[in-house]
């Protein structure tokens, strides 16, 4: 595998629009990462906040040295967290995912295309964030990226998030039901 991001290149570090600022997730975001994800029901009350931190930790390391991103969604004041942006290469991830490294060969994907995975608080749909999300961030990639061709993965999406989804005419490459969990592959850009 080629590497996923050239490492000559620095990492766009924000996307700040209508009052929503997306940066880099850190370990010192523990403690609003964590509010918003027992808000979003990811997990139950009472999971350990220092399990929160590993998972934060490891994803601050791979973002660091480029393997993979993860943003944290914040208020413009960073004092609410809203959810979160991963942003993977697509064909690893998704043969890692269903224990399969032949099921993607007939997909016209490339191994290092970049996909991305977001999800939001229940306090952000209030917002309407997650349709704001879907028009930002491809100007984003656009704009402030290295790669030409984006993926957005839908895990579990929700009727909302494919309601929201339908609404951009993407181009659906695949839909696939593993285990109970429809995964919704969309080339975004």
């Amino acid at each position: 595998m080629t590497e996923f991001f050239p490492h000559d290149i620095s990492v766009p570090e924000e996307l700040i629009f209508d009052g929503i600022k997306i940066r880099q997730l850190r370990a010192s975001d523990n403690e609003l990462d964590y509010k918003a994800v027992i808000e979003s029901g990811f997990r139950p009350e009472g999971f350990p906040k220092e399990e929160n931190l590993k998972q934060i930790s490891r994803h601050e390391r791979d973002h660091d040295n480029k393997i993979d991103f993860a943003f944290t969604i914040l208020d413009a004041t960073e004092t609410r967290c809203y959810g979160c942006i991963f942003i993977k290469p697509i064909v690893p991830f998704l043969k890692f995912a269903f224990f399969n490294d032949r099921i993607f060969e007939h997909f016209d994907i490339e191994e290092n295309s970049p996909g991305v995975s977001f999800w939001i608080t229940p306090t952000g749909w209030k917002m309407n964030l997650y349709e704001s999300l879907l028009e930002e961030l491809p100007r984003w990639f656009v704009e402030a990226w290295p790669f030409e061709t984006w993926y957005l993965l839908g895990m579990g999406s929700t009727d909302e998030e494919i309601k929201a989804i339908t609404k951009l005419n993407l181009k659906k490459i695949f839909l696939f039901e593993f285990e109970n969990q429809k995964y919704v592959l969309w080339r975004l850009i």
